[in-house]
């Protein structure tokens, strides 16, 4: 193919990581912290949930992109480098391979996040009064559980970035 084509591809890949990590770093360095000085749990967890389903399919439109376009990536690079003499010393081989098992953990993060904590969030939280300073004792632990996979989320999605540069340097 083109260079033209694998730079497009290249292109794709680097906007739908964007988009999925600033995303999710938004919602955690400025949206979570200005809700959570403003507005009581309940109702910030609702507003956080609605802004949740809104982002979700972007979410999972971008894991496929990715999926895709880092497949064509990893294709293009064995297509251009010999990389049968050496795989086991290879640097680019050994940050690839740390760059998909730290995808794999974001996906499995951000499945637990929005498909079994949110829901199950939600559901904890119907109809409990939106004015409620303090959350009832049995819902505070799942609270907890998300905020754990939110920062893990925001720490993997940071590390996947490093070894995209990583990557980039060819180290």
């Amino acid at each position: 193919m083109p260079e033209i084509t694998w730079l497009l591809i290249r292109w794709v890949h680097v906007i739908a990581a964007v988009v999925w990590v600033g995303g999710n770093l938004i919602l955690a360095m400025v949206i979570v912290p200005y809700f959570r000085q403003n507005l009581p749990p309940v109702q910030r967890i609702k507003l956080l949930s609605d802004i949740g389903k809104r982002f979700e399919p972007i979410v999972w439109g971008c894991v496929l992109v990715l999926f895709f376009t880092g497949i064509a990536n990893i294709m293009n690079y064995f297509l251009s480098v010999d990389v049968s003499a050496n795989v086991d010393n290879n640097p680019f081989m050994r940050t690839l391979l740390i760059k998909l098992i730290l995808f794999i953990a974001l996906l499995i993060l951000t499945f637990l996040h929005s498909i079994v904590f949110a829901p199950k969030m939600l559901a904890a939280i119907d109809g409990l009064d939106e004015s409620l300073e303090e959350l009832p004792p049995e819902v505070k632990p799942l609270r907890t559980r998300m905020s754990i996979v939110s920062s893990l989320m925001g720490i993997v999605s940071l590390l996947i970035l490093l070894a995209a540069v990583a990557l980039g340097m060819g180290i």
